[in-house]
């Protein structure tokens, strides 16, 4: 485990949940009828929370028949689909480069986690919705 990088942790920085509702316009946009809800998840949707500055983004699906569609919109967005990594029932996906997801605008994006999890296969999905609100 030698050229493991340091974890930095922040301050909670305003601008956490501005970058997340920029994403997820696009995202929103891009996939509209595929998915049930697009949620920021993981330390930095923590209010006053330190955290390692990249957001989480979790992409809720209906069923992952819907996979295959989805993956195709995220492919046009830049992202690259990277499978399970290993954690069952939750696909990875990884960015081309800083511009993804890609817009009209194309601006640089917030540094981020790109997960797609089906609903049906989510465990204690509705305990990671009331973490999220706390």
């Amino acid at each position: 485990m030698e050229n493991q990088k340091p974890v930095v942790l922040e301050e909670y920085n305003q601008e956490w949940p501005k970058a997340f509702d920029i994403i997820k316009s696009i995202l929103s946009d891009k996939l509209s009828s595929l998915t049930l809800r697009i949620e920021h998840v993981g330390s930095t949707s923590v209010l006053d929370l330190a955290a390692k500055p990249i957001i989480d983004i979790d992409v809720v699906i209906e069923s992952m028949d819907y996979l295959p569609g989805v993956i195709k919109k995220l492919d046009e967005l830049g992202y690259v689909h990277e499978g399970d990594l290993g954690i069952m029932n939750r696909e990875a996906f990884a960015r081309k480069d800083v511009y993804v997801p890609y817009s009209s605008e194309g601006d640089v994006k917030h540094e981020h986690h790109l997960y797609v999890s089906a609903i049906e296969k989510v465990r204690n999905y509705k305990d990671i919705s009331c973490f999220e609100t706390y």
